[in-house]
């Protein structure tokens, strides 16, 4: 028996969606009405794909056989895109994308899986399901265009949350880390779990909002904690409870990092000889330097 991925329907659908998206403007994407969380999305991805496409809703059981169309979530025509041997129309464009931008490919797999489950009749344990915002959306009476563009405003944003998690990643690689602190200086935009993943126990940075310092799980597990900081940092410097952060500034409290008390030299060395006399104290050296010193 032929896999799912390499089925007969599948590759004929497979390439009518590839078709489709290399034709020249005008070109039409049709769903049924009162669209489901397949038709929406699914229309919604294609419209991301070609912005200036038609979007019409026809009967579901309409055929569509205009070569400049593409019928999403209908089951009939030469032109359908059912996606039945993955599981739903959505999850078959998605891996369609695989080896055309991959990192939208990779952004959307996660609701591809789970509408393939839910378009399927499949029990999903994901606490938010598609099928569930289109039914809020329903509720406020939105029209099928209008969620349509709602799940393209979804769609846009993951993608976009997904290329950014992908610049911070490749920023992490920069970033000196220097007895098991990562120095993040102004500028330079990377989130300390990238940092975490290449060796840092603590992770330093300022930027134009103020400065602060996290302290990795793998610190707290080894009983590491920033309130021991707390006499060694200026009074106006907030200390999280559980000691996972210290900082002067932040996104929802933004302050000038020139009035902190500190200069970022002075952070670095602070966390940096506290870090390696705790480190030390438990038995473990702390971790090789790693990124550009």
């Amino acid at each position: 028996m032929a896999s799912k991925k390499g089925s007969p329907e599948n590759r004929k659908e497979n390439g009518r969606v590839r078709e489709w998206i290399t034709q020249e403007d005008p070109v039409t994407i049709a769903t049924h009405m009162r669209v489901d969380a397949d038709a929406a999305f699914s229309a919604a991805l294609l419209h991301i794909l070609r912005p200036h496409a038609n979007v019409v809703f026809v009967r579901a059981d309409a055929i569509i056989i205009a070569d400049d169309h593409i019928a999403v979530d209908l089951s009939e025509g030469p032109r359908s895109v059912k996606g039945l041997k993955v599981g739903s129309a959505f999850g078959l464009l998605v891996n369609v994308m695989r080896d055309i931008d991959r990192p939208v490919h990779d952004a959307l797999r996660s609701w591809a899986a789970q509408l393939n489950l839910t378009d399927s009749g499949k029990r999903c344990h994901d606490k938010v399901t598609l099928a569930e915002l289109v039914n809020c959306w329903r509720s406020l009476r939105l029209d099928d265009m209008q969620i349509v563009e709602k799940a393209e405003e979804l769609l846009k944003g993951k993608i976009a949350a997904h290329k950014r998690h992908i610049s911070h990643r490749q920023a992490a690689d920069e970033v000196q880390i220097d007895r098991g602190v990562a120095i993040v200086k102004p500028g330079v935009h990377v989130k300390a779990v990238d940092l975490f993943r290449l060796g840092a126990l603590a992770v330093v940075r300022e930027s134009k909002i103020g400065q602060c310092v996290n302290l990795s799980r793998e610190a707290m597990q080894k009983g590491l904690s920033l309130n021991e900081l707390s006499g060694q940092l200026p009074d106006n410097w907030f200390i999280h409870p559980d000691g996972f952060l210290a900082c002067y500034g932040s996104v929802k409290a933004p302050k000038n990092p020139r009035d902190s008390g500190m200069t970022m030299e002075g952070l670095t060395t602070i966390v940096q000889t506290w870090l390696a006399n705790r480190v030390r104290a438990k038995g473990p050296a702390p971790p090789r330097a790693t990124g550009k010193v």
